[in-house]
């Protein structure tokens, strides 16, 4: 090789050289010194406190949603909170009317003297309750003295025919009379004993007891006075005599009016589409707005085979027991009778909840966590409701304690919820 092309080949390599060279110290140049890192970290931390704070937000705003209550165990304990389960049950289908109480007429009595007389003594009064056989008044008559004086002579006649007729007998025993006069002795006896029995039943009539009648009988004194009882138990609803007055039986208005206020009536409307649904002898529950909440059972007794040509309804008849004397005749009733049964989805009716108008339970969505649940229900029979809407099967919905869980909300509604 000459010297020219030594001279090339060395300059190449050098050349060769110097750009390695540059080529390393560029890429040193271009690497990022380690404060750089900085930034980096940083904006890392801040986007995990941000991510926190995100949780956090979601975190209150869960732990106090609209209508989200968060009633530890212990309080629901305090509290008494009891829930139930969803299920399909019998339920009854009910028909709704209104309605009036009134006596119930098999339980009510006009209480009249039998006899014209004097009021001698006044036992009981308006709102009075009677027993039945309870003396009420006592009156004094002369028509009753004459009757008993009537029966006394009755009584002496039988006892005179009697001793005819044995004394004819021993006279025809001894030939010294004709058997004619047996018979017209028997005959004669026949009739005394008939007036005496019609003397004694005028004594019931007026009346007189059977005691009393045996001891006139016995004594043959007359007492011309008789109570005047109560011929059932219940109250007196009126009265209309007062000592001393002259009774006349005659009178159109009654000493005494009784009601047996443990049993009365209410007869509900029904409208002529209504008279297929219902029928005798299905169960009916009652309430009246003198007793708020509370309900009293029932039964229909009959229904009414015309109907009214102004209304153009009918009157159902149902029997209500009133044991405390609580309702009173002419109140205002609601009457739900039970037309038929279906299996529905249902809970307790004392679930349910108002508030503005809307009908609202609590569901148990967790162990300490009841939320608020508009619903809709039918008609309460038997102290169930069928769910029409906004509950599923299954699900726990609080009855007991509910109203506690509805003033822990309105206080969350306020701002008084603690953390």
């Amino acid at each position: 090789m000459n010297p020219s092309t030594l001279f090339a080949v060395a300059l190449l390599s050098l050349a060769l050289v110097l750009t390695g060279c540059n080529r390393s110290g560029g890429g040193e140049a271009t690497k990022t010194p380690p404060h750089s890192e900085e930034p980096s970290a940083h904006r890392e931390a801040e986007g995990q406190h941000a991510e926190h704070s995100d949780e956090h937000a979601d975190h209150e705003e869960g732990g106090h949603r609209e209508g989200v209550v968060e009633f530890p165990l212990e309080s629901q304990q305090q509290a008494k909170l009891e829930v139930v389960a969803v299920e399909t049950r019998p339920v009854a289908e009910v028909f709704t009317t209104t309605g009036e109480f009134e006596a119930n007429a098999d339980r009510l009595a006009h209480v009249k003297p039998v006899m014209a007389g004097r009021v001698t003594r006044v036992a009981r009064s308006v709102g009075d309750r009677v027993g039945a056989g309870d003396t009420l008044a006592v009156i004094q008559s002369g028509e009753l003295g004459d009757a008993q004086a009537a029966y006394l002579e009755a009584q002496s006649n039988v006892a005179g025919a009697q001793e005819a007729v044995e004394r004819q007998r021993r006279l025809f025993a001894d030939d010294l009379t004709a058997r004619k006069e047996v018979v017209s002795a028997e005959n004669a006896l026949r009739v005394a004993r008939i007036d005496l029995e019609k003397a004694r039943h005028r004594l019931q009539a007026l009346g007189m007891s059977a005691d009393r009648i045996r001891t006139l009988a016995r004594t043959h004194e007359l007492d011309s006075t008789l109570p005047l009882r109560a011929p059932l138990a219940g109250v007196i609803i009126s009265r209309h005599l007062t000592l001393g007055e002259t009774v006349d039986p005659a009178s159109p208005e009654p000493a005494f009016v009784i009601i047996d206020t443990r049993h009365l009536w209410v007869n509900a409307n029904l409208y002529e589409k209504d008279l297929a649904s219902v029928r005798v002898g299905q169960a009916a529950d009652i309430s009246t707005p003198a007793y708020p909440g509370r309900t009293f059972r029932g039964k229909v007794s009959l229904i009414s085979p015309v109907l009214d040509p102004e209304t153009r309804t009918a009157k159902a008849r149902i029997e209500v027991s009133n044991p405390d004397g609580l309702l009173k005749p002419e109140m205002f009733a609601n009457a739900s009778i039970r037309t038929s049964t279906q299996r529905s989805a249902a809970i307790p009716a004392k679930a349910l909840l108002q508030d503005k108008g809307e009908t609202f339970v609590f569901v148990q969505t967790g162990e300490s966590t009841f939320e608020k649940r508009d619903v809709g229900v039918g008609p309460a029979a038997g102290g169930l409701v069928p769910v029409l809407s906004g509950l599923k099967e299954g699900e726990r919905v609080v009855t007991d304690g509910a109203f506690t869980l509805k003033a822990e909300l309105l206080k969350e509604s306020f701002g008084e919820h603690h953390h």
